[in-house]
């Protein structure tokens, strides 16, 4: 950035040196303020008896690390995600003075820098040396009732990969779900086969605010969640073909398996 200073040239050293501390000082100020989404690791047992639930707990650790001079609630705003099954804690949206403020909080145990994440894909059985007729893949039943978790792009619910025609009753130690609601799909689209369906945008709006996302839903529009997960699990599609050639039986390498979804890869990066 150029900036012109229109200074008599009569002006002492004295005063062009406080306008450049001044201009620097601001710099500063500004780039200590930019935030960053974190995910933070919380010691469950740490809950102050003051707290109803970690929830509430969470917030009011974020208000109390806060260095702004904002709202309560603008201040709690900065909470996106509070988690409470594979790990406990929470993920907020801090500048570094905050996350330093908040390392010294009862009961913080790490914290992990939100960062954007590449798709990839690979080949399957032909890769791993699996016989469709012999060894571990029948010995499996193909998956039958295994739960497989995939977190992409979302998932086009009305591929033929994805019928529950052929499948059991779901497990009943499946505690997932499938949204309610969103962008073009609905919980009724889930079945037997695609058994669980969600989709994590808040922290690509926290980082990008000025993002409008036109399917905010667990439904696929980049094909590449589609593709892995009928590559995992995809159910049997008789006639299938690409373009009349190959014409054959399709399936993913465990076709007896469930799907759960859950969309965090979205055109703008991972989340």
């Amino acid at each position: 950035m150029a900036i012109e200073w229109h200074i008599s040239p009569m002006a002492t050293p004295i005063l062009k040196l406080g306008c450049s501390l001044i201009f620097t000082i601001s710099l500063l100020a500004s780039s200590s303020a930019q935030s960053d989404t974190y995910i933070i690791h919380m010691d469950r047992s740490a809950m102050p008896k003051a707290f109803s639930d970690h929830h509430s707990w969470f917030l009011a650790t974020i208000s109390s690390i806060s260095d702004t001079a904002e709202s309560t609630f603008t201040k709690t705003s900065k909470h996106i995600y509070t988690y409470t099954s594979s790990v406990h804690g929470f993920s907020a949206s801090l500048t570094q003075s905050e996350l330093e403020a908040l390392k010294k909080s009862p009961g913080y145990i790490s914290s992990t820098r939100d960062r954007q994440m590449k798709v990839h894909t690979t080949h399957t059985s032909e890769f791993l040396g699996l016989s469709p007729s012999s060894g571990a893949w029948p010995a499996a039943n193909y998956g039958e009732d295994i739960i497989i978790g995939l977190v992409d792009t979302g998932i086009w619910p009305e591929s033929e990969s994805f019928s529950d025609e052929g499948m059991t009753e779901v497990p009943s130690r499946w505690k997932g779900k499938c949204e309610p609601a969103g962008t073009k799909f609905s919980s009724s689209m889930c079945n037997k086969k695609l058994i669980g369906a969600q989709y994590y945008s808040k922290g690509l709006l926290a980082n990008k605010p000025e993002i409008k996302i036109p399917m905010n839903s667990t439904r696929d529009t980049d094909g590449h969640g589609t593709h892995t997960a009928s590559t995992a699990a995809g159910n049997y599609v008789n006639g299938a073909s690409f373009f009349g050639y190959a014409n054959g039986t399709s399936s993913g390498m465990a076709p007896r398996a469930r799907i759960a979804m859950y969309k965090a890869i979205w055109r703008y990066g991972g989340l």
